[in-house]
């Protein structure tokens, strides 16, 4: 797997383009300020190579749950820290 970042527009944007045998992926994530943190988005395209295309309404359907996964996965992970981290501070500040 070959990965290129194509762009970057930081605190924003960040593009990449994933080049793998089965695979060309292309995509950006974006990182927008809300009240109270960040809202992540993220875009992607997938074209299929050889024989993996034949294989197209399988692959995509699961790659897109999967994708779904990854980044909620990240969610949960860093607000666990972010929470670990703010009970850290106020047990600092009852000493």
């Amino acid at each position: 797997m070959t990965i290129e970042y194509t762009g970057y527009e930081r605190p924003r944007r960040l593009a990449s383009s994933i080049r793998m045998a089965a695979a060309d992926i292309v995509g950006t994530l974006r990182f927008d300020p809300v009240p109270g943190g960040t809202r992540m988005g993220w875009s992607w395209e997938m074209r299929l190579r050889g024989p993996y295309r034949l294989l197209a309404p399988i692959i995509v359907p699961v790659g897109r749950r999967q994708e779904h996964a990854n980044w909620v996965g990240l969610k949960r992970f860093l607000e666990r820290q972010a929470t670990a981290e703010a009970e850290r501070d106020r047990a600092r500040l009852r000493r």
